[in-house]
């Protein structure tokens, strides 16, 4: 008897998959134009008032190597480019919480630091790692947000217990929870610099989303 899966079988296997990674590992995927993201490489690379701090890999507790920008959601009033960045992570958000409406009921806030992120070709951030812990400075992280800012399909994120791997594709945006569960490293691009702009949404503090 040939116990080959016919193409019906195989498709209504692939929506299972489809609808399990949807609704049970909570890492949602959107996009934001990539003129949005362009435009904000580019001040990165032009802006003269915000340094660039540079993450050698020495820091036990950060393990990455990077250059990177700290930003405030408040530069948003003065740099439109900024402002657009954000009003469009805004609808990812709401997206986010309309996808999985007990997340939206909770007094969820956009965290008001975020980060430009680049990492020169074999540079990144491979160490295992989640967002949320005991510190002040990350106790409060709910949810974080990232957004690619450059092509990079050797060079991506992938989730240690989801056991999935998202290429970084300019404009991809991604939400996942803070949590252990959600455990997750980038993956080392050894030829090309990949850019990213990241932050989290906190519970107690920022702005209202």
């Amino acid at each position: 008897m040939d116990h080959t899966p016919s193409i019906l079988q195989l498709l209504e296997i692939r929506q299972r998959k489809d609808i399990e990674d949807r609704v049970h590992n909570f890492i949602w995927e959107g996009g934001i134009d990539v003129g949005v993201c362009d435009k904000v490489v580019e001040f990165y690379e032009t802006c003269t008032y915000l340094p660039k701090v540079e993450y050698d890999g020495r820091d036990s507790s950060i393990g990455k190597v990077s250059t990177d920008m700290h930003c405030h959601t408040m530069l948003a009033k003065n740099e439109e480019v900024l402002n657009t960045y954000l009003l469009n992570l805004l609808e990812c958000i709401q997206t986010y919480c309309r996808t999985y409406p007990q997340a939206g009921q909770l007094n969820c806030h956009v965290s008001p630091m975020f980060n430009i992120q680049r990492y020169k070709p074999s540079q990144g951030y491979s160490t295992w790692h989640y967002e949320r812990g005991m510190e002040r400075i990350n106790r409060e992280r709910f949810l974080v947000w990232m957004t690619y800012l450059s092509d990079n399909p050797d060079g991506g994120t992938e989730w240690m217990y989801q056991d999935k791997y998202i290429p970084a594709k300019k404009g991809a945006t991604v939400i996942w929870p803070a949590e252990w569960t959600h455990t997750h490293r980038g993956v080392i691009d050894k030829k090309l610099e990949k850019t990213i702009i990241t932050g989290w949404i906190d519970i107690e503090s920022g702005f209202a989303i």
